[in-house]
């Protein structure tokens, strides 16, 4: 997606960097911090999403296979965005809760068409850095530290 880079701010934080330290560090911390020494408002943004028809979600693996299947068709997407998802539940309840890390101050699932197929399905809330809720909130997720959402269990991580 040359005409996306074109349009973002060169960034002082490496995605891949920040990816790399991600997948090969053995705590948190060190992801943590590079994200901390490296975030520039505006350069990049940080986003919730919540799955807005917990009802449907009745089956384990059709829930995983429908966070598999958003990561698929967000493929070229990968230079760009992090995301976590995490499947929360037990029984035939399911919940899909996450974060995501995006170039641009704004909504960058709405940059590309390919992007934006699964989104409407999601509640989007813009986390603020600034505000320790939400950067706790960040953090959380990035430690592997959501251990339930809205009282499920945690059942698998999908890192995009």
């Amino acid at each position: 997606k040359q005409w996306y880079q074109r349009r973002v701010a060169i960034t002082a934080g490496d995605l891949d960097s920040f990816k790399r330290l991600y997948w090969n560090e053995q705590s948190p911390e060190p992801v943590v911090k590079y994200f901390d020494d490296n975030f520039v408002e505006g350069e990049w943004s940080m986003w919730k999403l919540e799955y807005m028809f917990p009802k449907e979600l009745t089956i384990k693996f059709k829930t995983n296979n429908l966070v598999k299947g958003m990561f698929q068709r967000l493929e070229t997407m990968k230079k760009f965005a992090f995301g976590l998802m995490y499947v929360f539940g037990e029984g035939s309840s399911y919940c899909i809760g996450g974060v995501w890390m995006g170039r641009g101050g704004g909504n960058f699932f709405m940059e590309d068409e390919n992007w934006t197929q699964d989104i409407p399905s999601y509640t989007c809330t813009q986390l603020d850095m600034q505000n320790p809720t939400d950067k706790k909130y960040w953090t959380d997720f990035v430690a592997g530290d959501v251990e339930e959402w809205n009282g499920l269990p945690f059942v698998q991580d999908h890192i995009f």
